[in-house]
């Protein structure tokens, strides 16, 4: 009578060894789902490495050009009447200064001392002064995001010492 349940005993537990663990094929899926999910992370993490060195870039650029138009507005407002006659300053006269309001303020602003340089090697400057009483500064630079393209911030600048220039009687 004892032998058959330990018959029964050792079918069930061949029975439960069979049914504890994954099959070829399961194990197989299982690893291609994995391997699906991480390609997709790897991507997404290459991805946003990129944003992230696009976004340095254009924050230092766009830092250096803010710093120059600062510097160039800075300027612009100390050069006064006295600051163009004194001897001390630029010693000029108020004539040649008015004659032409933009050229001077260019010819002031471009000395490498002053206002001449921006300090970041992808910004182009252009100084425009066809119109005597405005003077015309474009910053250009190449984005750094290769789907945007060649970028430009303009700045107008109406030399603050111009007003002098006028005789109101």
């Amino acid at each position: 009578m004892k032998q058959p349940s330990t018959l029964k005993t050792c079918r069930s537990l061949k029975r439960d060894s069979s049914a504890a663990g994954f099959t070829v094929i399961e194990t197989l899926v299982a690893g291609l789902v994995i391997a699906a999910v991480m390609t997709a992370v790897g991507r997404l993490s290459v991805a946003g490495m990129a944003a992230s060195q696009n976004q340095s870039s254009r924050n230092s650029i766009e830092a250096a050009i803010n710093d120059h138009i600062q510097l160039l507005q800075m300027q612009d407002s100390y050069l006064t009447q006295e600051a163009i006659t004194s001897t001390a300053g630029l010693n000029s006269s108020m004539e040649s200064a008015c004659t032409s309001p933009s050229t001077f303020l260019k010819d002031h602003l471009q000395k490498p001392e002053v206002a001449g340089v921006v300090e970041h090697p992808a910004v182009e400057l252009e100084w425009n002064f066809d119109n005597p009483y405005l003077l015309v500064i474009t910053h250009s630079f190449e984005a750094p995001e290769t789907s945007i393209g060649l970028e430009k911030r303009i700045t107008e600048l109406n030399p603050n010492f111009s007003s002098q220039c006028y005789d109101l009687q």
